[in-house]
């Protein structure tokens, strides 16, 4: 919350001398920072945006003087990518320290730039070993801090790269928000396929990735490359066999910030894993990886972890599939690629037919949940008692409790109680298809689960969605009074209770079992404290 103070850390770490490693400690710390930061911006908070961009235009001021060396570069780059956030485009060193750091590396002078990138390829694939997520991530973290078009160079020549390791790896760079990472990935699947390298499971994953790319440009290209490579006697119809036992399915419910986790139990022989994706409304798929497990209790654990304390968290793998296309849908509609390691997630439990659903509104989602009519067929005093049960629903469903507003613009202006509560049921009606959308999610989890409160659920959905006055609606009652509650106690500040339902945590677990010994630091979709559900009869 001061700019001034991430702006020295930033300096800091950006002028690592040349040859020397960057502090580990300095680099987790700006890590939690810019996680905290881009929480805060996407739940509506003017500190975390404010920061960001402090830091982003002081980075800007270092980039082409010595303040910005090389190993600083892609120190604050690795800071940026684990945080979750795009890396800024003036973050380039100067070409005095690119000449002082090169000095550093073992190549010949007079090598081409293509015996250098193969040299990074071959000690990348050393370093991190077969693991699909961990190969990503590793160049994750590298090829934003590349200049472009070196960044495309080295994404082709890895795409072409025989190596079976980096096929799967070409296929997740298409979902890549850099259009250089995305254009080297489809190069050099052209030159797979011209060597004749090319493999019918990189066909299969091309023809499901197809619907997920946002880039018209990209699409036409992949196109393109998915008719050659049919024409050359490739065929993506070959029946997919899942390489994995699945062994279960459990999802979260759908927090505050509308996020919600999927996790899928995965045997093969004795070893365990897990695929865990994230869902965010608005965001779409925002994080998907597969980790393995110690034992199966570490994985019944890691489930449980998923479902929440004490709640029963198994899905239908039709729910599964049915929400992983809305979520495809609803990023694609906010412009946002889903994650890359979905790829994996799909690949393992060989669900090719994932594809975006072509509506994800929340009538559409309604339709969903109700494609007979019954709910239109409700008279009028069946819907009252249903939307009227939504006074119950916190002391059932504890994740109710993080179902509150995060901005702080909501009381600019307002001084007074009353004041403060006008303009917070002024924003409230703004936010009828934030809230309306989380709560057709959770209609159609109960529905698979078959929980009884499910058709209230929905019913209340519809009525948000249909204008019924907010102040109608009890459940909306226990969103103003927790928001009012967590302004109360100074929800920004940082604290050791996260709630037991932050799914951005979870993945952060996820993270930490996957990685080598050097762990990132924890997220959680809020950063709050938890809070304790109030119903109230409306007035």
């Amino acid at each position: 919350m001061d700019p001034q103070n991430v702006r020295a850390l930033a300096q800091a770490i950006a002028s690592t001398p040349a040859g020397s490693d960057p502090d580990d400690e300095l680099c987790d710390l700006l890590t939690m920072t810019l996680d905290q930061a881009r929480m805060a911006q996407e739940n509506g908070q003017r500190f975390g945006g404010e920061c960001l961009d402090a830091v982003s235009r002081h980075l800007a001021t270092l980039s082409g003087t010595p303040g910005l060396t090389l190993g600083g570069n892609i120190a604050i780059t690795r800071c940026y990518v684990r945080a979750g956030l795009p890396v800024p485009e003036d973050l380039t060193p100067d070409d005095q320290a690119l000449m002082e750091e090169a000095a550093t590396l073992s190549i010949d002078d007079d090598a081409h730039p293509e015996t250098a990138f193969a040299a990074l390829l071959h000690d990348a694939l050393a370093t991190v070993g077969d693991d699909p997520s961990m190969l990503h991530q590793a160049f994750a973290e590298i090829l934003p801090g590349i200049p472009a078009a070196a960044r495309r160079m080295l994404c082709r020549l890895a795409a072409a790269n025989p190596d079976r390791r980096l096929e799967p790896l070409a296929c997740a760079w298409l979902l890549d928000p850099s259009e250089s990472v995305r254009s080297g990935a489809i190069d050099g699947l052209g030159d797979r396929l011209a060597a004749g390298i090319l493999s019918a499971q990189a066909l299969i994953r091309l023809v499901v990735l197809r619907t997920w790319i946002v880039n018209k440009s990209a699409r036409r290209r992949l196109d393109t490359l998915v008719r050659n490579a049919i024409r050359s006697g490739i065929s993506p119809d070959q029946a997919a066999v899942a390489p994995y036992r699945i062994v279960g399915y459990v999802s979260s419910p759908v927090d505050g910030a509308g996020a919600q986790s999927l996790g899928i139990a995965l045997q093969k022989g004795r070893a365990r894993s897990i695929a865990l994706v994230l869902l965010k409304q608005q965001f779409g798929i925002k994080d998907a990886y597969i980790a393995p497990c110690a034992s199966a209790a570490d994985q019944r654990s890691i489930l449980q972890q998923i479902a929440g304390p004490g709640q029963k968290g198994d899905i239908s793998p039709e729910y599964l599939q049915a929400v992983l296309g809305i979520a495809l849908a609803d990023g694609l509609h906010n412009g946002a690629y889903p994650a890359p390691g979905l790829v994996d997630v799909v690949d393992a439990c060989a669900i090719t037919a994932l594809r975006p659903e072509h509506d994800a509104s929340i009538q559409a989602m309604l339709d969903r949940y109700d494609p007979e009519g019954d709910l239109a067929s409700l008279d009028a005093k069946e819907c009252e008692t249903l939307i009227a049960a939504s006074a119950d629903w916190a002391a059932l469903h504890p994740v109710i409790a993080s179902w509150f507003e995060d901005r702080d613009d909501m009381f600019d202006g307002a001084e007074s109680s009353e004041a403060q509560a006008q303009a917070l049921w002024k924003h409230l009606e703004t936010q009828r298809n934030f809230w309306a959308s989380i709560i057709a999610r959770m209609a159609l989890l109960l529905k698979d689960r078959q929980d009884p409160l499910a058709p209230s659920f929905a019913v209340t959905a519809r009525a948000l969605i249909h204008g019924r006055p907010l102040k109608e609606i009890p459940i909306m009652f226990t969103i103003f009074d927790q928001t009012f509650e967590a302004r109360l106690m100074g929800h920004s500040t940082m604290d050791d209770e996260m709630p037991e339902e932050a799914a951005e945590e979870l993945m952060a677990l996820m993270m930490n079992l996957m990685s080598p010994p050097k762990k990132t630091p924890k997220r959680s979709s809020r950063g709050t404290s938890p809070r304790k559900a109030t119903s109230r009869k409306p007035k």
